[in-house]
């Protein structure tokens, strides 16, 4: 099994890329040791560690830096420019991220978490309040998982605005597999992937927890739209109550298990969100306030259409259709699909609506 050094102990003479070596030695090696870079090894227990790392330090810098422009990534460290200037203000930021896209300070920003067993309410509601936050001019972060993430990140594209995914793992990878063009639509579009994670390193279940702090430590503001009452979400809000964000929670039925979460956040005292205007007020975030984001390139003719977009065109024509009729009907497969339909939403030519369907923008 893989071993993980205690992420609170002291820096005790090992410096960052002192650390980032020793990752990539292990990796390299087969081995099942992932460091983040916010960990840091001390003490008499570790004596043959530190004797390779300063013998394999050269080495072990050149290979990652490799592996770093082979994945499109650099490293930004805290206190520098580009690291996110929220997360740099909480208790325990990370001294370094990987970072692939555009790095920006993201003052104005609202982290969107909720449940991977999403609700078509959920997910519509996600992606709407996505969508014109981003609109507005605010950054949506997010964790690139299924369900609630997904559909964040997807609002966020669809309102012309940057989106950021922080991410459970190595930044060289994205989990799951099937958001892959999603994450590289993101990068394109002026947005940004994240990870204190060292390259390599798995979507381990205990990574999470740690990843959610970031999430919620470069926001403003978090709104949490579904989760049942063991979701990993309420970390991610808890998270945010500590870091002294503002806490926000969707309303939803009673009697479905994943409005337990939220409804506990607003009995507990989250501030209530029905749509984005909510969280806009609610932060004082006006046009005066929020940076105007940069006007969207005017939307391609309809000849410059990919072959599988001019399909999707022409049965929208007809009119609305769901994302399952799309798939049968064009012979794209789901992920095909949904990497065409993001793309014709960024260049303004269909939208998304309720339940997973589809229409032209007239």
């Amino acid at each position: 099994g893989g071993k993980m050094f205690g992420m609170r102990s002291a820096a005790d003479n090992l410096s960052v890329p002192e650390l980032f070596a020793a990752a990539d030695y292990a990796h390299e090696r087969g081995k099942k040791i992932y460091l983040t870079v916010n960990t840091m090894p001390h003490g008499e227990e570790y004596p043959a560690l530190r004797e390779f790392l300063h013998a394999i330090r050269p080495a072990g810098l050149d290979a990652l830096i490799a592996r770093l422009h082979r994945c499109g990534a650099e490293i930004i460290f805290c206190g520098r420019a580009g690291y996110p200037a929220l997360l740099g203000e909480i208790n325990d930021p990370p001294h370094a991220l990987f970072i692939r896209g555009t790095p920006a300070e993201d003052r104005f920003s609202v982290a969107i978490v909720g449940s991977r067993r999403d609700t078509r309410y959920g997910r519509s509601q996600a992606f709407s309040i996505a969508r014109d936050l981003a609109a507005a001019g605010v950054t949506v972060v997010s964790g690139l998982a299924r369900g609630i993430d997904t559909a964040a990140h997807e609002g966020a594209l669809s309102g012309g605005g940057r989106t950021v995914a922080v991410l459970g793992n190595g930044i060289d990878r994205v989990y799951p597999e099937e958001n892959t063009r999603l994450a590289q639509t993101i990068v394109e579009h002026g947005g940004a992937i994240i990870s204190e994670f060292a390259l390599g390193a798995e979507p381990l279940a205990h990574h999470f927890p740690i990843r959610n702090r970031i999430i919620s430590g470069v926001s403003a503001a978090l709104l949490l739209i579904e989760g049942n009452a063991h979701s990993g979400t309420m970390i991610t809000a808890g998270c945010a109550a500590e870091q002294g964000r503002e806490v926000f929670a969707l309303p939803g039925m009673v009697d479905v298990p994943g409005s337990i979460a939220p409804l506990r956040l607003l009995r507990d005292g989250a501030n209530l969100c029905t749509c984005a205007q909510d969280i806009l007020e609610d932060m004082r975030w006006t046009q005066t306030t929020v940076p105007a984001k940069s006007e969207p390139a005017p939307a391609s003719a309809q000849d410059n259409l990919t072959e599988p977009q001019k399909r999707i065109f022409a049965l929208l024509e007809r009119e609305e259709m769901r994302f399952e009729e799309l798939a049968e009907k064009t012979g794209l497969t789901p992920d095909q699909l949904s990497g065409e339909l993001t793309m014709m939403e960024l260049d303004g030519l269909i939208e998304a609506r309720a339940g997973r369907a589809y229409a032209l923008k007239r």
